[in-house]
């Protein structure tokens, strides 16, 4: 960031001394990407970061930027089974997992993790640098009023 932007947000400015931490620079590329998926929760599908940057870098800078902060554990891709990668900063110390809307495609964060006796269970079969991934797919409370509108409707069609 140039000395003369504003002052960056606390989490953008643990972001960007990670990124010096770990020897990388602080291109402007890397440091747009940051300051969007510190700003929202995310996560962000490639594309939708690309719009959001208003022409700042073309897509491919946005790909290489992703796949250099993923390697640096700064950004975790998020597969929620549409083919679609999606990307959210990953904030030391903090661990969540999503749940998706299989018809309108809403995500939320569960601050929940059941996984972690999985992973203990499998440091005693000897595993190590273990990690999981783990999304919840359903149909959130919207889309099942709609869907319960739409069902009155097709047992009471309008007039002809």
């Amino acid at each position: 960031m140039s000395p003369s932007a504003s002052k960056p947000s606390p989490l953008l400015a643990a972001a960007l001394a990670r990124l010096s931490d770990a020897g990388q620079r602080r291109t402007g590329p890397r440091c747009a990407i940051l300051k969007i998926i510190t700003a929202e929760h995310g996560p962000f599908g490639v594309d939708e970061l690309h719009r959001r940057l208003h022409g700042e870098m073309d897509l491919v800078t946005v790909y290489r930027c992703l796949a250099a902060l993923e390697q640096l554990d700064m950004v975790r891709r998020c597969d929620f089974g549409d083919g679609i990668a999606r990307y959210e900063y990953v904030v030391p110390g903090h661990h969540h997992h999503h749940v998706i809307c299989r018809l309108c495609r809403r995500v939320e964060t569960l601050d929940v993790c059941v996984a972690e006796r999985l992973e203990r269970a499998a440091a005693s079969m000897g595993y190590a640098e273990i990690t999981h991934s783990m999304e919840v797919f359903g149909i959130c409370a919207n889309c099942q009023k709609r869907r319960q509108k739409g069902r009155g409707m097709e047992r009471h069609p309008p007039p002809l």
